[in-house]
């Protein structure tokens, strides 16, 4: 440093980042100055700094300014001409009254003249605050020196009528004006023409304190220019005169460089995903920047985010191929994106994309990875759940077909395919009406494409064409699709081939009419003749052949009654939700079974209130099963029990319904062929009971097994239990 000794020379400390860049400029610097080059701040009379060197060191020089206050300790910004990087903020007071941080600005590309003249205005304001503390009984000797020399522009007003008394031809190269027409002009039509408000308030506190500054003004130059200005002003006397002296300097560009510098910050920091900025010099490349967005993403506050990897978001259901493609492209200084499960502070997973790219100096040297983080969890699980859908379609067994809403088949699954014979790529943006069987009027479409359009649904059954022309019957529903204002935009039709149930609806009816209607003629015919046959037969041999034909004729009649029965069955859908409680089931087949079976006994024993999903069918079956039951037993006095309990070994979530008789119980082929789920010519049933039995069990979602006893046998109906009151 200077020390007080005029021809010493100025001590600088060059902080530059790169070595070339810091090497051209201490060259060009030395023949002048001494250029001081270390890792932590000297005492020296300006410190040059880079703009990537800046975060880093603008604490330790905000606390060396505070220290040499009030004597200026210069600061000068060697700024980038495209930098990329996002410094810290600039130009903040070190204090409330304090000084700005940076004092001076040059922009690359750096030339001598500017840079020398630069510096020699941030030394020459270091020179004349010291000289102005040190040395202020000489101070109106030295501001006559300093007054004319001085790159800022200096302004001499009377404190009480606020008019200029001089200026130095600094104030006349800033303002465009000559010296003597300053003299002649009102300050705020030279320094803040469109804000005199603001500059009379500023000589109030000039006044008051002694001293002030600002760089909230605005001056205009003769050319009708608007510069940013900063002042410095102080108070001094003068014989018997209070005087003020202001020191004003040009801050357009350091203010345009600050405002852009807000403007990223602030469009940083307010972005809608997570910014990342990490420091690939440092080990194990730790974050040293992280936005408000990315706190709100992850959970983590700032001070928990940065000075470690950004590893701490992966958990256990993080893939590692997505992570070792980042560290790869990382690892080759390469940009990448990747999606992966990443998990916030509190543990909660999300779905997140990753776009990492590496920032480069003006050597080509990666200096830092910015990373973009943005939360895709609802994309993800669309497309999840889009999948999930696509894989459901392409394997239901019914076909499914969407147009738009014109009509126009956008898609087929291969249901569809095997239903019609047409492939996808021969349907595809064809019409519907490629299967048309001609067997619908017109009537019919129009209703359809009525109903539809009006955004309801649409259920048919229709006769359609394959590919190969053959008919077959469908059972069709047509759903509209709208989108997020509520405009139909596509249909969703799903299509089941009902043609063989059809076929078997069709047999059952011709085998309900032939044992209903054919075979029941039949058995009348049969029984009038036996009854006639019976009044004219004397012979008591012959007469027992009679009686077994009369006999077997109401068995048959009764079998004819139980087809019917069997129909009525499938005819109906199976419930879904139904409940029949266990003692109004008791109650009922209790009093059947002891009208038509006098002979016999029957105890119901019901633990506790029960309820099974069920409709009257199941009353049905039972009543058959108890009535198969009785035909077996040959007791003089057949007793049944029946029983219901909750199935233990199903969590109770069954019921179970025991049917037990002291007979010789249900012989085991007769119960085989039903286990089996077919009858042949050597192992068949004797009739349609326990057939009758089973299927009414499958279709209400039980089952229906077997049990050997110490007498007879069990039979055992199992079926879902729900609650007794709803």
């Amino acid at each position: 440093m200077r020390d007080g000794h005029p021809d010493a020379v100025d001590r600088l400390q060059l902080i530059v980042a790169n070595e070339a860049d810091r090497e051209a400029i201490r060259s060009m610097l030395s023949e002048q100055y001494d250029v001081v080059i270390a890792d932590e701040l000297r005492a020296v009379d300006c410190y040059l700094v880079d703009d990537r060197s800046l975060p880093a060191y603008s604490e330790a020089i905000e606390a060396q300014k505070a220290e040499l206050d009030p004597t200026f300790q210069p600061v000068l910004l060697l700024r980038r001409e495209q930098a990329t990087e996002t410094a810290p903020q600039l130009g903040a007071d070190n204090s409330d009254d304090g000084p700005p941080l940076i004092d001076e600005v040059v922009t690359a590309p750096i030339d001598r003249e500017t840079l020398y003249r630069r510096l020699e205005n941030l030394l020459v304001r270091r020179r004349q605050s010291a000289e102005l503390t040190q040395r202020y009984a000489d101070i109106q000797t030295r501001f006559e020196r300093l007054f004319e020399a001085t790159n800022d522009a200096i302004l001499v007003l009377d404190a009480e009528s606020l008019l200029i008394t001089a200026c130095n031809p600094a104030a006349s190269d800033l303002l465009g004006y000559s010296r003597a027409t300053i003299l002649e002009t009102e300050p705020s039509e030279l320094l803040a023409p469109d804000q005199p408000d603001p500059l009379a308030s500023f000589f109030e506190d000039i006044i008051a304190t002694g001293d002030a500054w600002t760089d909230e003004l605005t001056c205009r130059t003769k050319a009708g220019e608007e510069r940013a200005i900063e002042i410095s002003a102080t108070t001094f006397e003068t014989s018997d005169d209070l005087s003020i002296l202001l020191s004003i300097r040009d801050i357009t560009e350091r203010k345009a460089y600050q405002a852009e510098l807000e403007l990223k910050t602030q469009a940083i920091d307010g972005a809608p995903i997570g910014i990342t900025i990490s420091d690939p010099s440092q080990p194990d490349n730790p974050l040293v920047y992280v936005n408000d967005g990315y706190t709100e993403l992850t959970g983590y506050p700032k001070s928990e985010a940065t000075g470690k990897n950004c590893r701490y978001l992966q958990g256990p259901g993080t893939r590692e191929e997505p992570v070792a493609e980042m560290r790869e492209a990382i690892d080759n200084e390469e940009p990448v994106s990747v999606e992966l499960r990443n998990y916030r502070k509190d543990g909660t997973p999300f779905w997140n994309r990753v776009t990492i790219a590496p920032v480069r100096d003006d050597d080509g040297e990666v200096v830092n990875y910015v990373g973009f983080q943005e939360d895709v969890t609802e994309r993800k699980e669309r497309e999840q759940d889009l999948q999930l859908f696509r894989r459901a379609v392409e394997n239901v067994e019914s076909a499914v077909v969407i147009t738009d809403r014109t009509g126009d088949i956008k898609y087929v699954n291969p249901a569809f395919e095997s239903q019609t014979g047409y492939s996808r790529e021969e349907v595809v943006e064809k019409s519907p009406n490629l299967f048309a069987s001609g067997k619908q009027s017109e009537e019919f479409y129009e209703e359809l494409w009525e109903t539809i359009l009006d955004g309801d649904t649409w259920e048919a059954e229709l006769v359609n064409q394959r590919k190969s022309g053959e008919l077959y019957h469908v059972e069709q529903a047509i759903s509209p699709i709208e989108n997020s204002v509520g405009d139909i935009t596509h249909f969703v039709a799903i299509e089941a081939d009902v043609t063989d149930r059809q076929l078997r609806e069709q047999q059952l009816s011709v085998l309900n009419r032939i044992l209903r209607h054919n075979l029941r003629n039949g058995i009348n015919v049969i029984e009038g003749n036996a009854t006639l046959l019976s009044e004219t037969v004397a012979d008591e041999e012959a007469r027992w052949f009679v009686e077994a034909i009369e006999e077997r004729a109401t068995e048959l009649a009764a079998l004819s009654e139980k087809a019917s029965t069997v129909r009525s069955l499938f005819e109906q859908e199976p419930p879904s939700d139904a409940r029949y409680p266990i003692d109004d089931l008791f109650e009922a087949v209790t009093a059947e079974f002891e009208e038509a079976h006098p002979e016999a006994t029957i105890k119901t024993e019901l633990s506790g209130a029960l309820a099974v999903r069920a409709d009257s069918r199941l009353r049905v079956a039972l009543e058959e099963l108890l009535t198969t039951t009785l035909s077996y037993n040959d007791e003089t006095t057949p007793a049944i029990t029946v029983t219901a309990t909750p199935a233990a070994d199903r969590s109770e979530e069954w019921v179970e319904i025991t049917v037990t008789d002291n007979g010789l119980g249900v012989p085991e082929h007769e119960w085989r062929a039903i286990e089996q789920g077919e009858e042949t010519q050597l192992q068949h049933g004797s009739g349609l009971g326990l057939w009758l039995v089973h299927w009414t069990v499958s279709l209400l979602g039980g089952e229906v097994r077997i049990e050997g006893s110490d007498i007879g046998t069990q039979m055992v109906l199992t079926l879902p239990r729900v609650p007794v009151d709803e």
